[in-house]
Parts: C-alpha cells; sequence; structure tokens
C-alpha cells in the first residue's frame, strides 16, 4: 500500500495532483488570512496603528493566493493563460513592492512604539502613583479634621472652665460632649479606613497646649 502511494506520487499524474492540491491549499490559506485580517481591522480600526499599512497586507496576501489561483487554473486546464498570469503577477509585484516600500518608511516609527508590556507597565505604575496620591490626600484631610474637632473641644472645655454661669455650663457641657462624639466617631472610621500610625501619632491631645497658652 506504501509503495503503491509513493509510486502515484513519484508519477507524472500524482505529481500534478499533488501541486494542484498544494496551490488550492495555499490559496485557501492565502484568502483566509486575509478574511480574519479584514474583520480584525473593521472592529478594531482604532486600536491598530497604521491601519492602511495593515491594508496593503491584505492586498499583498490576496494577491498571493491569486497567483496560485492562476497556478491551479493551469494544471486543471492543461494550458497556459498566459495574460491572466501576467495580470497576476503585476498585481502581486506592486503589491509587494508597495507593502515592502510602505515598511521601510514606517519601521522607524514601529520601532518607537511602546510594546503591549511596556504600556501595561506605565498604566500600572500611574494608577500606583494616583492610589498613593488619593490616600495621601485623604490622610491629611483626616488629619486635619481629626485636629481641628480637638482644638474646637479643648476651646470649650478651657471656656467651661472659665464660665461661672450655670447655662453657660449646661450648654458648653452638651457641646463638649458632642463634639467628644464626633472625634471619637472620625476617628474610628479613620482608623478603619485611611488613617494610618503616622497620622494616628500626629494627632495628639492639644488640651495641654492650649490650657498652656
Amino acid at each position: 500500500m506504501f509503495q503503491q502511494i509513493v509510486d502515484f506520487c513519484s508519477s507524472y499524474g500524482g505529481m500534478l495532483w499533488l501541486a494542484a492540491l498544494s496551490d488550492l491549499a495555499i490559496a485557501l490559506a492565502y484568502f483566509a488570512i486575509p478574511l480574519t485580517m479584514a474583520v480584525v481591522l473593521r472592529h478594531r480600526k482604532d486600536d491598530i496603528p497604521y491601519p492602511w499599512l495593515w491594508t496593503l497586507f491584505v492586498v499583498f496576501i490576496v494577491a498571493c493566493g491569486l497567483t496560485h489561483v492562476g497556478h491551479l487554473w493551469s494544471t486543471l486546464s492543461g494550458a497556459q493563460y498566459l495574460a491572466a498570469q501576467v495580470i497576476i503577477g503585476l498585481i502581486t509585484a506592486l503589491a509587494s513592492v508597495g507593502t515592502a516600500i510602505a515598511f521601510a518608511f514606517v519601521l522607524p516609527q514601529i520601532k518607537n512604539l511602546p510594546s503591549p508590556k511596556r504600556q501595561r507597565l506605565l498604566l500600572e505604575e500611574m494608577v500606583t502613583m494616583r492610589t498613593a496620591e488619593k490616600d495621601r490626600l485623604i490622610r491629611e484631610i483626616n488629619h486635619r479634621v481629626g485636629n481641628q474637632l480637638q482644638i474646637m473641644g479643648a476651646l470649650v472645655r478651657l471656656e467651661r472652665n472659665r464660665t461661672e454661669n450655670p447655662e453657660a455650663v449646661r450648654i458648653l457641657d452638651r457641646l463638649n460632649s458632642e463634639l467628644m462624639k464626633l472625634e471619637e466617631r472620625h476617628h474610628a472610621h479613620s482608623k478603619v479606613d485611611y488613617l494610618g500610625p503616622k497620622v494616628q501619632q500626629d494627632q495628639l491631645p492639644l488640651d495641654s497646649a492650649i490650657q498652656q497658652a
């Protein structure tokens, strides 16, 4: 069986069929590849640099497929269609030379395009930087709000110790109680979310400093 296959492939008729099948397979592949490229170009045109170069590739590959169609046509018919082969050859030559020249001009620019890996790294660095900046701003806001609540509470307690009016004392006590609740809630929420140990250490009680002033 194997020897019969070898004899058939070695014969003139067998080689003609192998040549025809090879041309057919290559032509189908050449037509399938640019079809896929055209679909990708249509849906991702904004994401593909140099879409006109992509179009030149499509034309070039289709022209190469046409040359194999011409070979297959000549093989099956047993005749040489010189005019058709010349036309196909000219189309393929123009597409090939045009694509090569376009590549020669665009290659320096393509070399400078950032790779997907580089773009991903730059994006990750930007996200990290912006996240750190956001955290820093929120920590600063929490730090300032906490300090302001402490200052207000210390001032209220200072006035409470200085006044002798019972009604004023009652109002100041209630105000101090509310401020303490606000300060406790703010400290608890800040500690859970964005307030780190460094900021907590910065928010020291201000009563003694105000009293000394």
